[in-house]
C-alpha cells in the first residue's frame, strides 16, 4: 500500500477494515482486493471531478 496515493491509500484501509470485519477473505487476499477497489474508486473521482470542471467551464 506505499505505492498508493494518500487518498487511495485511506480508501483502501478502509475497504480492507469493512473486509476484515466481514471475515470473509484472507488477509492476502483481503489486501489485494482492497488496493485494487480503491484503484477503482479513485479513477471514478477523477472521472467525476474532471467531469464537473469541464461542465463548469461551459456554464462561464
Amino acid at each position: 500500500m506505499r505505492s498508493l496515493n494518500p487518498t487511495t491509500r485511506l480508501k483502501a484501509i478502509e475497504i480492507a477494515n469493512q473486509l476484515l470485519t466481514q471475515g470473509e477473505l484472507d488477509k492476502q487476499h483481503l489486501i489485494a482486493f482492497s488496493i485494487e477497489e480503491a484503484r477503482r474508486w479513485a479513477r471514478c473521482e477523477r472521472v467525476d471531478q474532471t467531469q464537473w470542471v469541464t461542465g463548469a467551464r461551459q456554464y462561464i
